[in-house]
């Protein structure tokens, strides 16, 4: 049965506190049932109260969760929450009245969930099921209704962006679909931008169109030429003032373009080398994403099993000032970011 849909902004209003009835330093809930995501509130970590970095910790082979830390986490710093026995994640996404969207990875069943969403506390909301297999949702995204937006392989190569509903449940239809696919973000006036590999842009879509409106690609971008760019799938990002970020693992480099801008534009800033710790990807896509508050820029590493932050005005050979790190963390392929 479809959960009430005022869960995930009751939860969300209460953040990490009484809204799984636990309290701090306590398992949240009783054992759920075998296979059921486990919400774990962890004994002597610092209880985010505001600001959190949410991470899609993949961790190969071993069962996936949701890792919870507090913005200003640095170091070898437990996160406040964990929820396991997830299926993937590859990527995640937030909403202030719908909770954490997450895109599950490679579908193998044609009853999986390939998108769940959680209130902040853990509870689980919904999952979307009925995705062709095999194939993968690879990025995820909500508008400023509610709206949530996956990217996703299908089988036989097809690729689409496809679009549903506000609290949708079950074996549902998309609401509609978009001739696209890549990395997702969606700014402020409801603009959605796709990172596509496959063509080496940033594609832009209008609210509520279907269309593509404008693209960012070219020589002067660096994002490379179509077919050739490493663009990962979960790697592009929007800041308050809609400035266009992207990460691109070819060139281990981030990006940033000015908002409005389209074409063979040139970035405004660009953070890479050696000092930088981007590098060392393993294979895996990178997260990247933007705080709302100060314009501080988080990437997730898998490689090293990190989340990088550098600071709003970072540029060049920079070295990130907070690294979450460490055995504490529990981070092992660290994918998908998104903030609170």
């Amino acid at each position: 049965m479809k959960p009430p849909h005022n869960i995930g902004a009751v939860c969300i209003a209460m953040t990490l506190a009484a809204c799984s009835g636990g309290q701090s330093g306590s398992i949240a809930n009783p054992v759920p049932a075998v296979g059921a995501p486990q919400i774990q509130h962890l004994a002597g970590a610092h209880r985010a109260t505001t600001s959190l970095i949410l991470v899609a910790n993949e961790n190969t082979g071993l069962g996936g969760s949701i890792r919870e830390y507090a913005e200003s986490a640095n170091g070898n710093a437990a996160p406040s929450t964990v929820i396991s026995h997830i299926n993937g994640p590859y990527a995640i996404a937030f909403s202030s009245t719908e909770g954490i969207g997450i895109a599950n990875g490679n579908i193998a069943s044609g009853g999986q969930a390939a998108l769940q969403t959680f209130g902040v506390a853990g509870d689980l909301l919904t999952g979307i099921s009925c995705f062709p297999k095999p194939g993968q949702t690879n990025a995820v995204a909500f508008d400023s209704k509610g709206q949530l937006f996956v990217s996703a392989f299908l089988p036989e190569g097809g690729r689409a962006v496809e679009v549903f509903a506000p609290g949708e449940n079950g074996c549902v239809k998309p609401k509609r679909t978009i001739s696209d696919a890549g990395g997702l973000a969606i700014d402020s006036n409801n603009l959605l931008y796709v990172a596509n590999s496959k063509t080496a842009t940033i594609d832009i879509f209008p609210a509520g169109s279907s269309t593509m409106q404008a693209q960012i690609g070219g020589s002067n971008t660096g994002l490379g030429a179509p077919g050739t760019s490493a663009l990962p799938l979960d790697t592009v990002a929007v800041d308050a003032s809609r400035n266009v970020y992207v990460f691109d693992t070819k060139t281990a480099t981030i990006s940033e373009f000015a908002a409005g801008a389209t074409g063979n534009v040139a970035p405004i800033r660009t953070i890479s080398g050696s000092n930088t710790g981007l590098s060392g990807g393993n294979g895996f896509s990178f997260g990247l994403a933007v705080s709302k508050t100060n314009g501080e820029i988080f990437v997730s590493n898998p490689g090293s099993n990190a989340i990088l932050g550098f600071a709003a005005t970072a540029s060049g050979n920079v070295a990130p000032i907070q690294t979450i790190a460490g055995s504490a963390t529990g981070l092992a392929d660290p994918l998908g970011l998104a903030l609170t």
